[in-house]
């Protein structure tokens, strides 16, 4: 990774620690529905925002564009994110292992998807690290 996703991958760094530290404030009491709507009214007001101060592309877009499978393939898989996070938490996962187990299993089930739909290679290196991150989560069982 080079320098130049070091702000990128801060961002989501700063972005996830935040995120996380939230979903576990999150009241047990409020419907995670009904708190996915108010966080996704604050998320649209700061995506407007970022499209505004970022523009990456000058032509118009298409509402077909828009509706790219890719596009609603986010928001969905967002969706499920969030939701998996608040049941998590309210399951007294603690935040401290809940992302690292998420993250790790997401991460070894996305290598077939590298492999045949993205063309990446799967080095000996990289088998060594999906290795280690399954022991990691081995070792952090109950």
């Amino acid at each position: 990774m080079g320098l130049s996703a070091l702000g990128p991958v801060l961002l989501a760094v700063v972005g996830g620690v935040l995120y996380h530290i939230a979903a576990k404030s999150i009241p047990k009491d409020l419907s995670p529905g009904l708190v996915l709507v108010v966080a996704y009214t604050v998320a649209l007001m700061v995506s407007a925002v970022a499209h505004v101060a970022l523009p990456l592309r000058a032509a118009a877009v298409s509402a077909t564009e828009l509706l790219h499978p890719a596009v609603l393939g986010l928001g969905v898989g967002a969706a499920l994110i969030e939701l998996g996070y608040i049941f998590t938490y309210r399951a007294a996962v603690p935040v401290s292992i809940a992302s690292v187990v998420v993250n790790g299993l997401v991460a070894a089930l996305l290598i077939p998807v590298a492999v045949l739909l993205f063309g990446e290679a799967l080095t000996v290196r990289r088998v060594s690290g999906i290795l280690l991150c399954l022991a990691g989560l081995w070792l952090l069982r109950r």
